[in-house]
């Protein structure tokens, strides 16, 4: 969503995560195997750039059709602009069909529509979309535009920047990037991948610099991976000097906006009646903003970069990631508690260009308490204070003062076995008819405790057993069950909850048998979910996997005359990114079961060297998680 901070990236981000740990399991595509939907014949960007910032941007696109999916998704081509900032003319567009013939878009078939938003995540804007409806669209067609973007205001007065990506997820015959500027202008580049730099411009009053790819290969999708953005061809140009020119930018018109008036005071006052720690009234108020402020964006003008007052967001009771950050900043300042805004990406953007361009990567804003040397993201809704979602653990991030006036880079705290943690107790009996009756007790701190809370958030009331039944089929395992939790938007008491199930024809008895501990219903934090992501061989693309630390402890109740024949002995394992360690024991009819997992990383994504240790790990863990006890 370029243009906006915004923080509809990261609610879906939360039901990636969600899907990714519920489900764990995937099909990954084998390279060989891999057929991209388009193939890009051409794709020239030409920048124009004013000495204000303003600029036009002439785009000239050619790109072939080569699947059925390619023909349902790309006969469309979509074109977002502000009609406040920008104005957009699609100056050609045309077919060609796959025996030579030129089939034009008729100027009736350039529709334009309000730009589509989440409802999740309402937002209302002066957006809008031109759809260009492609006429003769085959396997094998060719779809050519020719558009034209001018901005008319520049986002941040008197600076230009621009990022141009070519995704690798299709192939490229030729594609550039070319930028006129004058030569008063001092641009700041980073081009990755990427063939090109300053040319002569015949010109002395203008620089004119270009890029270009040629005969690039697709590259097959790998699950987990960063953003498409983050491996591919692309380049970075911007006039600020460096991120703390952009933090100074943003803080320029941020900064006023979080006046404290005297309603602010007197609720501020309020919420923090009777306390006398400050990080206690900091908690107060975060707990509020994160509870009252619902997400509503109005992205109108410059609305996209610039927050609206807090007075106004507090009225309202709405607004969004950067209008949650000046409510709350103005809420702190009434109790003489400094914050500043913190800029971040909260999709799967993991790299940040040496280009300080703002909206690069920066698409959400969340809060920096530097008393407290503590990050916290009211927009999260249910992030208790001080956790911070996945998303944007271990982020680059550009903090716009750092409690001495400086803006500065920052990487944002990692998960780690020390603040993530998940405790699971269950108790598990076993009938003489092989039935399996469950219940198990499951804390959480950190990370987990945030994937918790918006996992039961977002379940509608009384769906509980339905989602119980959901997580059974996936681990291979048949019964009901359900989830007894309190308020998931209670921060003020750890999200932990207990689950109970029942698993009818478990076990054959009475046996001779083997018989593998049930994983029950609180599998989506457990050891085995740790591991589910696990399928390739081999990587290209690094792997988000945050660390944690996982314990586990399990009671398993024999029937009467159940004679155990041998138990699993017990497993250390220690990698060079993590350890494990298991334990089986039996006391007359109860067998116990402890497991242990730490994984420590020191970064939020593993590399293609370290993703092979991890995956000889996850392996030896999974043989001992298959683990029978023989009867």
């Amino acid at each position: 969503m370029r243009g906006r901070f915004s923080n509809a990236v990261s609610r879906r981000n939360l039901m990636t995560c969600t899907v990714l740990i519920v489900a764990g399991h995937c099909t990954v595509t084998a390279a060989a195997d891999f057929q991209p939907n388009t193939t890009v014949l051409r794709d020239d960007s030409t920048y124009n750039v004013n000495a204000d910032g303003t600029f036009t941007l002439d785009e000239i696109v050619s790109y072939r059709i080569e699947t059925d999916q390619g023909v349902q998704q790309r006969s469309q081509f979509p074109l977002h602009y502000s009609t406040s900032l920008q104005s957009l003319d699609v100056l050609d567009a045309y077919t060609t069909t796959p025996d030579g013939k030129r089939v034009d878009v008729a100027p009736d078939k350039i529709l334009v529509q309000q730009s589509a938003e989440n409802p999740g995540a309402p937002t209302f804007d002066d957006g809008k979309v031109k759809i260009i409806v492609f006429p003769a669209v085959e396997i094998g067609s060719t779809l050519t535009m020719h558009m034209r973007r001018t901005q008319k205001k520049a986002l941040f007065p008197g600076q230009f920047s621009s990022s141009d990506n070519f995704l690798d997820d299709k192939a490229f015959k030729s594609a550039s990037v070319t930028v006129h500027a004058p030569s008063t202008l001092q641009l700041h580049v980073d081009a990755i991948g990427m063939q090109g730099g300053q040319v002569s411009s015949g010109n002395g009053n203008q620089q004119t610099w270009q890029w270009s790819i040629k005969d690039t290969s697709a590259r097959a999708p790998e699950f987990g991976a960063p953003a498409l953005a983050d491996h591919s061809p692309r380049v970075v140009i911007s006039t600020f000097p460096g991120f703390e020119a952009v933090g100074s930018a943003y803080l320029e018109r941020a900064a006023p906006q979080a006046a404290v008036t005297p309603k602010l005071q007197a609720l501020a006052d309020q919420l923090t009646a009777g306390m006398t720690d400050r990080r206690t009234q900091a908690e107060a108020l975060y707990r509020w903003v994160s509870a009252n402020i619902r997400y509503v964006a109005i992205y109108l003008g410059f609305g996209g970069v610039v927050p609206h007052s807090a007075q106004a967001i507090m009225d309202a009771r709405y607004g969004d990631c950067k209008d949650h950050v000046t409510l709350l900043q103005a809420l702190l300042a009434a109790k003489g508690i400094t914050s500043s805004p913190v800029l971040v990406n909260a999709g799967s953007r993991y790299w940040l260009p040496a280009a300080a361009d703002p909206l690069a990567v920066f698409d959400h804003v969340i809060t920096y308490l530097p008393e407290f040397r503590l990050y916290v993201d009211s927009t999260a809704g249910v992030a208790p204070f001080g956790t911070l979602p996945l998303a944007e653990r271990g982020k680059p991030a550009l903090v716009t003062d750092d409690g001495t006036g400086h803006a500065v880079l920052v990487s944002l705290p990692l998960s780690s076995p020390e603040t993530d943690r998940v405790t699971i107790h269950t108790r598990i009996t076993l009938d003489s008819d092989g039935n399996v009756k469950g219940d198990a007790a499951v804390k959480n701190s950190g990370v987990f405790d945030w994937l918790s809370r918006s996992l039961f958030a977002s379940l509608p009331p009384g769906t509980e057993p339905q989602f119980a039944a959901r997580l059974l089929t996936f681990t291979g395992q048949s019964g009901e069950g359900n989830f007894t939790h309190g308020s998931a938007r209670d921060l003020t008491q750890p999200f932990d909850y207990s689950t109970q199930f029942d698993l009818p024809g478990y076990a054959q008895l009475p046996g001779p048998g083997a018989l593998r501990i049930p994983r029950g219903t609180s599998d989506f934090t457990d050891v085995a979910s740790a591991f589910d992501v696990f399928g390739p061989v081999t990587r290209e693309l690094p792997l988000v996997f945050p660390g944690r630390h996982i314990s586990e402890s399990i009671e398993l109740d024999l029937p009467d005359g159940l004679k155990v024949a041998s138990l699993p002995k017990p497993v250390k394992i220690a990698s060079p990114i993590g350890a494990y360690a298991s334990t089986y024991s039996q006391s007359g009819r109860s067998i116990t079961v402890t497991r242990s997992l730490d994984i420590t990383t020191n970064a939020p994504v593993v590399d293609a060297a370290q993703y092979l240790e991890l995956r000889k790990m996850a392996a030896a863990v999974k043989r001992d998680l298959a683990a029978q006890i023989l009867y």
